[in-house]
C-alpha cells in the first residue's frame, strides 16, 4: 500500500528525514515513535501530500503522492472542529463538494459517529464535548469519506490517561471493522506497543529509520498490558529508543549554548 523511497527531507541548512525507506502493507496498524525531532510529524506530512521529498519518494498503490487525496484521511492531535458546527455538521464538512446529497450526508455522519461511540451526540456542539468527544468527531470526521489510509499524529497526546486508554481500545475496534491502514505517531512506548502490529523506530535528528519491530500480543483483549509479553516488546522499545532520547537531549543542550 505504502512505500517510502529513500526519502530525505531538508528545511534549509537543517536534515529532518535523511535516506528513509519503509513499506506499509494494506491493513498494517503501525506505530511511529522516535524522539523530538526527528522527524515523525514530517514523515506523516509527506505521506498526506501536504509537504513534498526533497529527494526520494512516496508511493500509494505504487503511484507517486503528488498532494492530498481522499484515500488519506488525517487526524492531527488538535481537534480543529468548526465551533458552529454541530458533531454531525462537523463530519458531514469532509463530504461536501462530493457526490452525495445533504441526506445521504447525514445519514453517513450518523453512521461514523456511531461508529465511534457519538450516537445520541450528533446535535452537540464542540463546546459541549469533552476532550475524549471532540477527537473521536474528528476521528469520524477523517473515516466518513473512507479514505483507504489513517494518518494521526498523536491524536490522543493531550488527554487523561483514563480516556486515552478508552479510546486506544476503540481505535482498535474501529481498526479491526474496517481494515484501514493507520499510521499513528507517538511519544509514549506503552501506547506504540498496545496498537501497533508493527512499530517503526526513527533515530534523533536526522531521522532515519532505527528500527522496525514485528508486535505480537493477540487479539489485545483483557489485561495485555500487564502481561509478560507486553513488557518484553516495550523493553526491547525502551532499548531502541533510549540512546536517541539521550541524543536528542544533548543536541538541545549544545544548541541552546
Amino acid at each position: 500500500m505504502i512505500g517510502i523511497r529513500s526519502v530525505t527531507k531538508t528545511f534549509g541548512a537543517l536534515t529532518a528525514l535523511d535516506d528513509v525507506t519503509l513499506d506499509i502493507a494494506d491493513g498494517t496498524f503501525l506505530s511511529l515513535v522516535g524522539p523530538s525531532g526527528s522527524g515523525k510529524s514530517t514523515l506523516l506530512d509527506l505521506l498526506a501530500g501536504l509537504a513534498t521529498p526533497t529527494s526520494g519518494e512516496v508511493l500509494f498503490d505504487g503511484e507517486p503522492v503528488r498532494g492530498p487525496g481522499l484515500d488519506r484521511g488525517v487526524v492531527f492531535q488538535q481537534y480543529a472542529l468548526f465551533p458552529w458546527r454541530t458533531a454531525r455538521a462537523n463530519v458531514e464538512f469532509g463530504l461536501e463538494g462530493g457526490p452525495l446529497g445533504k441526506r445521504e450526508r447525514t445519514e453517513r455522519a450518523r453512521e461514523y459517529l456511531a461508529l465511534v461511540g457519538l450516537a445520541g451526540f450528533e446535535d452537540r456542539y464542540p463546546h459541549e464535548l469533552s476532550g475524549g468527544m471532540k477527537q473521536r468527531v474528528a476521528i469520524a470526521r477523517s473515516l466518513a469519506y473512507d479514505p483507504a489510509v489513517l494518518l494521526m499524529d498523536e491524536p490522543f497526546a493531550a488527554l487523561d490517561a483514563q480516556t486515552r486508554e478508552q479510546l486506544q481500545e476503540e481505535l482498535l475496534r474501529i481498526w479491526r471493522r474496517t481494515g484501514k491502514t493507520i499510521v499513528f505517531i507517538t511519544h509514549g512506548i506503552d501506547e506504540a506497543v498496545y496498537l501497533g502490529q508493527q512499530v517503526a523506530v526513527l533515530t534523533s535528528r536526522p531521522g532515519r529509520l532505527k528500527a522496525v519491530v514485528d508486535v505480537d500480543l493477540g487479539d489485545r483483549t483483557g489485561d495485555v498490558r500487564s502481561g509478560p509479553e507486553f513488557g518484553r516488546q516495550r523493553h526491547r522499545l525502551w532499548e531502541l529508543l533510549h540512546d536517541e532520547v539521550r541524543k536528542a537531549a544533548e543536541h538541545e543542550r549544545s544548541a541552546a549554548r
